[in-house]
């Protein structure tokens, strides 16, 4: 059968129904060789625009795909917490290999995407010719430990404002609550792009010292505990999510279409205080079932730090993994041009059955 991304000379979007919902993807590369790269997003419910500018640039050597999974970004918002589970989005991505006639793949994870993708390689699905983790891990635990680590170098005010929020929310607010019943419309980058411009100018100011000491002040009064909280988280991103001096504006538009609800109800109200359905979440026992060529990817400043890639280079057999000096957790972004050379290479070679193809002086392991 032959499918429309296969004769399409110019980007492909469409959408996949899945469930009685709309899920929205994007194909770029579509007349080029190679094996497609299918790419997950992180989050869970943070959409996939960031990874824009890496798309185009790997369209020219083999057709790429990136979607916004169900409940986030340009894709139906169903106020169904039920359907907030791991499971949901393994069918919602063999349903779109489906949809797109998509047989053999390479498939890269990014952060969540990297859960979702061993999730998936666990289910021995056919046809993944290799798996990528970029800024991943294999345990929530291990992940919010390494991240209060990475926090408790923030000034100490900082630090116990979070940790009152916490200590609050774990007593009086529990899980998230529960939506209005119904869907509501994606949301499309146009749509943010003046609150999006409005957030990137604001950055300096939020994570400025006076701005952060204020914020602190008002953890004490609950009410305001929330905002103290995400104004503290600010300033955590901007250390170990980017670092960019120039903050990407499509970040701050993912930002804007997210679905905080889904976030908290599969992981909690940050990154370093996992609270929903993943908080248990652990694969690390089962990495060595993964038999596929796996390369990893991580940042220097990277919340998902090295310790979490040793578990994953220790546990799955044969993977590799490089660090990007000067990135965070967004290396994509960062360093552009040697994530995409690295990631390139390690494609291409697994193509033509040969070594991964990667520079001796790059990989750690």
């Amino acid at each position: 059968m032959k499918h429309q991304y296969e004769s399409a000379t110019e980007p492909v979007e469409g959408y996949l129904s899945f469930r009685g919902f709309r899920t929205w993807y994007q194909v770029v590369g579509q007349k080029t060789g190679g094996v497609p790269l299918v790419l997950l997003h992180g989050g869970p419910g943070i959409p996939s625009g960031a990874f824009a500018g890496l798309m185009a640039r790997l369209g020219s050597t083999r057709p790429v795909v990136r979607y916004d999974q169900i409940g986030c970004g340009r894709s139906d918002r169903p106020r169904d917490a039920s359907l907030w589970k791991v499971s949901t989005f393994i069918e919602e991505l063999s349903a779109l290999r489906e949809h797109l006639g998509l047989t053999e793949i390479h498939l890269l994870g990014h952060s969540w995407g990297g859960m979702l993708a061993i999730e998936y390689l666990l289910t021995r699905p056919a046809g993944i010719r290799s798996l990528t983790l970029s800024s991943s891990l294999c345990s929530t635990k291990f992940w919010v430990q390494e991240a209060r680590l990475l926090r408790s170098a923030m000034p100490g005010h900082v630090v116990k404002s979070m940790q009152r929020f916490e200590e609050w929310y774990g007593a009086h607010a529990g899980a998230a609550a529960a939506g209005v019943a119904g869907t509501q419309p994606g949301i499309a980058p146009s749509d943010v792009a003046a609150s999006a411009r409005m957030m990137k100018r604001s950055l300096a100011l939020v994570t400025s010292w006076p701005v952060q000491r204020l914020a602190s002040l008002a953890s004490y009064l609950p009410p305001l505990r929330r905002a103290s909280y995400e104004i503290a988280g600010v300033a955590f991103m901007r250390r170990h999510l980017c670092r960019m001096a120039d903050f990407p504006l499509a970040l701050c538009e993912d930002f804007l279409a997210r679905n905080q609800e889904l976030y908290e109800t599969m992981w909690g109200p940050s990154e370093f205080f996992a609270t929903g359905v993943l908080a248990d979440w652990d694969t690390t026992s089962r990495l060595g079932e993964i038999r596929v060529p796996t390369l990893l990817l991580s940042g220097r400043y990277d919340e998902a730090t090295p310790a979490q890639q040793e578990r994953l280079r220790e546990g799955i057999p044969g993977s590799r993994w490089v660090v990007f000096e000067d990135s965070a957790h967004m290396a994509f972004l960062e360093e552009p041009d040697r994530y995409f050379e690295t990631l390139s290479r390690f494609l291409d070679a697994c193509e033509n059955d040969a070594p991964m193809g990667l520079r001796s002086d790059w990989v750690l392991g």
